[in-house]
């Protein structure tokens, strides 16, 4: 048995290992001593210790089992995918295992595996936080992880937004937002790994000082204590620009290992092209369904939510209104401060009016200097009127444009449902011909647009 290439168990009724052959050094790093008075489960894999008691129960209840696969843990941290071939001897009373290591087709097999899953969560995912998730499974079937973030950027700007995050308990040490940041950035700018021990510095909970933890880098060639974890912070590039990084905080020796390496930059490589083509999408999915400037619903999706909103009164026997507003005098602010001047001012009137109303409905471009919003709020429709002046007054206040402030004027017009129209259609022409009226009455007296200038 000594000679053997594979380890030989004896494991008793209790699940203590009373001998193991030399090969298991091999396999697993610990010599046979180390081993031996030790209950075997402890060396499982978490994630399969219940399928691997269930396994032993049917071996001890007298049925050889040959071809049983499960993980075990490396003296380094890292798995081990162990096939076995049990018996029992009831003479004995001991559980005869034979361990061959399987890891090397079992990284192959998760390499392709991994192909398809992350190929599969960029087709299917609904969003990238649902890709990361994806992406996270698959790599924990791979090796031990600890805490797991993926973080996004934009490549211009450079500003980080955290897509995604797992963290296996309150135990594990967990980077402040802008330590992340940092991180990230230089991982990105690097295009390298960036590989750092953490330790957690206590905090002074009388004195309000909270803790904190502490960064300290390392090479992969360094040799570092098993025990230890480290966070890879690995930069996703594609060939047009930098996407994110993924960062995973596991067992040291597990992260050091080759074979995780390439399939690290691999995953990397593959998260990368996915999330760009996600974004990708959803940058057409937002210019087909809203307005570039003002970041509100435009035109046609507004129709959709409004046609829904008429549907839902009908069924509900309710009242809703349509608001049509359009700026007074918009025309002069292009002509005099320029086209970049109104695309700030109908950047400002769009976000005051969703202020306005986003508590009881919603807010669109509609084209130009018109916006149009529905208020569903049975309350608020009731009293209409005082709604809409409330909202024009707070549309109406100064608004800094560059050197200048100015105010302008709004024409509003409404129409309510069932009242005016039973259909989005009728209610558009009913509240855009009340806008033009009250365009109309209120140009007769009052300032012109230059003398309220600033």
């Amino acid at each position: 048995m000594e000679l053997l290439l594979d380890a030989v168990f004896l494991v008793n009724r209790t699940g203590t290992l009373v001998y193991v052959s030399p090969a298991c050094e091999h396999i697993l790093g610990y010599s046979s001593q180390e081993l031996m008075g030790r209950s075997m489960i402890d060396f499982v894999a978490k994630e399969d210790r219940e399928r691997t008691i269930e396994e032993s129960k049917l071996v001890m209840a007298g049925r050889p089992r040959i071809g049983f696969e499960n993980r075990y843990i490396h003296k380094d941290g890292h798995y081990v995918h162990i096939m076995w071939s049990a018996r029992w001897s009831e003479a004995h009373g001991l559980r005869i295992g034979v361990a061959r290591d399987v890891s090397a087709r079992k990284r192959a097999e998760a390499l392709q595996r991994a192909t398809y899953s992350i190929s599969e969560a960029a087709h299917d995912a609904a969003d990238v936080r649902s890709l990361c998730k994806a992406v996270h499974d698959t790599l924990g079937t791979l090796f031990p992880i600890d805490a797991f973030v993926v973080s996004t950027c934009d490549a211009q700007l450079r500003v980080w937004e955290k897509a995604y995050q797992f963290r296996e308990s309150a135990e594990v040490p967990l980077l402040d937002w802008p330590q992340a940041e940092r991180l990230s950035t230089q991982a990105t700018n690097a295009q390298e790994p960036l590989w750092r021990l953490l330790e957690t510095v206590p905090g002074d909970a009388a004195a309000g000082i909270p803790a904190q933890v502490r960064t300290e880098p390392f090479s992969l060639n360094d040799n570092v204590e098993a025990a230890r974890h480290a966070l890879a912070v690995l930069p996703m590039h594609t060939a047009r620009r930098a996407v994110g990084t993924l960062m995973i905080y596991g067992p040291v020796r597990a992260l050091q290992v080759e074979a995780a390496q390439r399939l690290l930059a691999f995953v990397c490589d593959q998260t990368a092209l996915a999330i760009e083509r996600k974004q990708l999408i959803d940058d057409l999915y937002n210019a087909a369904r809203f307005d570039e400037l003002t970041g509100l619903p435009n035109r046609r999706t507004f129709s959709e939510y409004a046609g829904e909103a008429v549907r839902r009164a009908q069924r509900t026997n309710g009242k809703l209104a349509l608001l049509f507003a359009d700026i007074d005098g918009f025309k002069d602010v292009n002509d005099s401060l320029g086209h970049a001047a109104g695309d700030l001012l109908l950047k400002e009137i769009g976000r005051r009016m969703k202020a306005g109303v986003t508590d009881c409905g919603f807010v669109a471009r509609h084209s130009g200097d018109e916006f149009v919003a529905i208020v569903q709020d049975a309350e608020i429709v009731e009293r209409i009127d005082f709604a809409v002046t409330r909202l024009r007054a707070e549309i109406e206040q100064a608004i800094s444009v560059g050197d200048a402030r100015l105010t302008v004027r709004v024409s509003v017009g409404v129409a309510v449902f069932p009242d005016d129209g039973e259909s989005m259609s009728e209610l558009i022409r009913v509240a855009d011909q009340r806008m033009y009226a009250n365009k109309a009455a209120r140009k007769s007296g009052g300032t012109s647009f230059l003398e309220r200038l600033l």
